[in-house]
């Protein structure tokens, strides 16, 4: 892969391109008074707030690598193309979930925004949480059910619309191939579906794990497990879909009127797929915030983080139930739970022992890790092998990677 721009690394060159591109007059009629800092915290693009008295946005650039591993690990930076294309539906669909965007330049792969620094992105908030619960200081309060019902009614209105019941087979077809997002599935592929369930040099996991991890490597049964969630990953082109949505991807806050303000971004993984894998990663990333919680012994504070899952699922379900313009049945609901609870639990996996891990885990104390670490562990190993749900309750066994952890 060979590509030629520059990337944009301060804040004179953040200043001016956007001058460039005819934006700095909406910030400032002063270039000398506006300020950049960078914001970056995901793992694949760089990220700058630009603001100045007369408002603000967030410049977000592709490099032509894995922003957080550096140009070792090249890969296309169109993929800020396909995050466009995502947001322009989505703008369509759920405006009040997602951030307008300003400008999309395909040459350098820059996209401007609107600004949600004012937000907390929900893992940060998950974190601290329960790290503000454990040293007696007030916790701030979030309504988790309605973080699920706004997680939920994306999910189920980007689903709904994109779906071959809904655009019939033609438009389906012309759908898949202009949302094709092939760089982007291929790392999925490799660190969710792949690397976490063999010998690889990015895995990595806590020594309470050894046992399991080595188990995991010939464990038949979720190998098998893994392998049909690979086919339907590949396979199912269902509906249009986010492709990276966990707790980093979500964001929260308040509204000028103190309610709770809820928004969906970085949706740069989109690609026409299985319905259940966005279901599925809320779900494991809500779980482990969960484990940790208990883990912390915060007992309420894990109770109510699950609240969402239950809630995604319900908002979900009435977006389908409450459109009478297409057609389906009780199984296609189901198989869209159960493939959800299988990507739930590769996810869960790769959170623990593949390359990037929950910070929900890792802020957590060394005493209380070990617990949260083995219970997340065989919560995905169930969901893997059943695709069912199950209660989150701590794990015992500090041993046995055929205990499913979330039972009792």
């Amino acid at each position: 892969m060979t590509v030629d721009y520059a990337l944009l690394t301060n804040r004179d060159e953040v200043v001016g391109y956007l001058s460039h591109v005819g934006l700095l007059g909406s910030l400032a009629a002063d270039p000398a008074d506006v300020t950049v800092r960078e914001v970056t915290a995901g793992n694949m693009n760089r990220v700058f707030i630009a603001a100045g008295p007369r408002g603000s946005v967030a410049v977000k650039q592709a490099p032509p690598f894995v922003q957080a591993a550096g140009p070792e690990w090249p890969i296309d930076p169109a993929r800020i193309g396909a995050e466009a294309r995502a947001y322009e539906l989505l703008g369509r669909l759920v405006p009040d979930a997602v951030p307008s965007i300003v400008h999309v330049d395909l040459d350098r792969f820059v996209m401007v925004m609107e600004d949600l620094s004012a937000l907390e992105v929900l893992r940060d908030e998950l974190v601290r949480q329960v790290q503000d619960a454990s040293a007696g200081r007030a916790v701030s309060y979030i309504d988790f059910g309605a973080v699920g019902d706004v997680v939920g009614r994306f999910v189920g209105e980007l689903s709904l619309a994109t779906s071959i019941q809904a655009l019939g087979e033609p438009a389906h077809a012309e759908l898949v191939a202009a949302s094709a997002n092939a760089e982007l599935c291929r790392l999925t592929t490799e660190v969710v579906l792949d690397e976490p369930f063999r010998p690889h040099e990015h895995n990595w996991w806590h020594a309470s794990l050894d046992e399991r991890i080595a188990a995991l490597y010939r464990d038949r049964e979720v190998q098998a497990g893994v392998a049909f969630v690979r086919e339907r990953f590949e396979n199912a082109a269902q509906a249009l879909l986010h492709g990276d949505l966990h707790s980093g991807s979500v964001m929260i806050g308040s509204t000028p009127e103190k309610t709770q303000k809820v928004t969906v971004f970085d949706p740069e993984f989109s690609f026409v797929g299985p319905i259940g894998l966005d279901l599925g990663l809320f779900w494991s990333n809500l779980a482990i915030a969960s484990i940790a919680a208990r883990a912390a012994g915060h007992e309420g504070l894990a109770a109510a983080r699950e609240d969402a899952i239950a809630a995604s699922w319900q908002a979900f379900v009435e977006v389908w139930d409450d459109d009478g313009s297409v057609t389906f049945d009780d199984d296609f609901l189901e198989s869209v739970r159960s493939d959800a609870w299988r990507f739930a639990g590769v996810e869960a996996i790769r959170r623990v022992a593949g390359w990037s891990h929950a910070a929900d885990l890792e802020s957590l104390p060394s005493d209380a890790a070990p617990r949260a670490q083995r219970t997340v562990f065989d919560a995905a190993r169930h969901w893997i092998v059943t695709g069912t749900a199950a209660p989150l309750t701590l794990t015992d066994d500090p041993t046995s990677p055929e205990n499913p952890g979330a039972t009792p």
